[in-house]
């Protein structure tokens, strides 16, 4: 049996699109329009799944598929079992039965085919585009190529056989897949190939542009990338939903110009997914061992420090302002991260924690201008966080200066301070 026309695999080694998807944490949408673009390079979801523990489920079966190369009859064969048990599988939507509340709607058949395909091809992309990239320097024109059959939409047909540098900006919107079930894919060429076959190469120059695309049947739209073809003049759009280059946003991440929203997301994903998760661990343990051995903490973030960030949160507007920086993204760097674990000994802040970065920086309860450029947030939720954040000079990034509890003495402190800007 085939597995789901991932035909244009064949010839790809399965390691960076396996890693591609592993690294996906998670995020929840009822709706496929909440999480959008590029959130999905760092973020898992199923449409109106809202429970992790199914989330990590469909993702782990997702996953073995990936790495076996197994069809989709095989997938189901795994995972129908399991959302029958849990009772997810069937039609229709789940109501809480205390609440009334709708909480998910089920899987069935279609909707693991929709999962299956849409995931697996979206991973092997990302894993051709990173190789591809890798080799760029031995082969920088890059020609899209449609599977040209009865099948093919006329939207993708037109593209077929078009030639653009690797890092022509045409790439960052319409590297395949296009739209659901999209069968194109990319094929490297050399500037001797191109001479030897005839090929002419394009720029997009002057035709790239942003349109509003409907999203759902009530009228809504969200801004999208459009290619007009300089021969024709018939502009291209993929399916609403696609749009972007899931191997470039997975490794080369521009948070600051997506819509907030889908920034949201992505960081959301990205904390909660192993990368985070394995490095966290590393220098957990790595320091535990050092402050046992006498290091101080200076000589620690020297010896450990490798320059890594994550991203932990999203500024919104008003904060932006009130910080004067120009950028949304909030920044943890691996410096700070030792630094919160060799001074927080004993109230530690915890891997999990961390995922609560956005919640307090949205939803805070007190903002305090603490020195010349910093914001402290803080929110109860069981108890008090406090997250400090510093731009730089420039106003050019943001960075997570320190993230911690706080406890009641300490909030009533911070109430009376005359650094207090907003209180709810």
């Amino acid at each position: 049996m085939a597995t789901a026309d991932l035909g244009f695999a064949i010839d790809l080694p399965p390691e960076q699109a396996i890693r591609y998807f592993e690294a996906k944490g998670y995020t929840i949408g009822f709706n496929w329009q909440e999480v959008w673009g590029e959130a999905h390079a760092r973020a898992f979801t199923v449409a109106g799944v809202t429970k992790l523990d199914i989330l990590a489920d469909i993702k782990q079966a997702l996953g073995e598929a990936l790495s076996k190369g197994e069809t989709l009859a095989d997938f189901q064969h795994r995972l129908q079992p399991l959302l029958e048990a849990k009772g997810w599988w069937g039609k229709g939507r789940i109501v809480d039965q205390d609440s009334g509340e709708i909480i998910g709607k089920r899987l069935n058949p279609r909707r693991l085919d929709t999962i299956f395909r849409t995931n697996l091809q979206s991973a092997y992309m990302a894993g051709r585009y990173q190789a591809q990239l890798d080799n760029a320097e031995a082969r920088p024109w890059w020609e899209y190529v449609a599977v040209m059959d009865n099948r093919t939409r006329p939207m993708h047909r037109q593209l077929h056989g078009r030639v653009f540098r690797f890092d022509d900006p045409f790439w960052r919107s319409f590297y395949p897949p296009n739209g659901w079930r999209c069968r194109c894919r990319v094929r490297t060429r050399s500037s001797a190939d191109l001479s030897r076959l005839g090929l002419q190469a394009d720029d997009s120059s002057g035709q790239l542009d942003t349109v509003d695309q409907p999203i759902d049947r009530q009228g809504n739209t969200r801004p999208a990338p459009a290619w007009t073809n300089p021969c024709t003049g018939q502009r291209f759009m993929a399916d609403a939903g696609f749009g972007w280059n899931p191997g470039r946003a997975a490794w080369q991440a521009e948070l600051d110009n997506y819509p907030a929203d889908i920034a949201r997301h992505y960081v959301q994903g990205s904390l909660s997914g192993p990368d985070f998760a394995r490095s966290y661990t590393r220098l957990e343990q790595a320091v535990s061992q050092q402050l046992n051995d006498g290091q101080d903490s200076t000589a620690l973030r020297r010896a450990m420090g490798s320059g890594q960030r994550w991203p932990v949160g999203v500024l919104q507007p008003a904060d932006m302002a009130r910080l004067g920086t120009d950028s949304q993204t909030v920044w943890l760097s691996d410096d700070t991260l030792i630094k919160q674990l060799a001074h927080r000994q004993g109230q530690a802040v915890a891997l999990e924690d961390y995922w609560r970065v956005q919640q307090v920086l949205e939803q805070p309860e007190l903002v305090l201008a603490e020195k010349d450029l910093h914001l402290k947030f803080v929110r109860q939720h069981g108890r008090w966080w406090a997250a400090v954040v510093k731009v730089t000079r420039d106003g050019k990034e943001n960075w997570l200066q320190t993230f911690h509890p706080m406890n009641d003495r300490e909030v009533a402190r911070l109430r009376r301070s005359s650094k207090l800007v907003w209180e709810k």
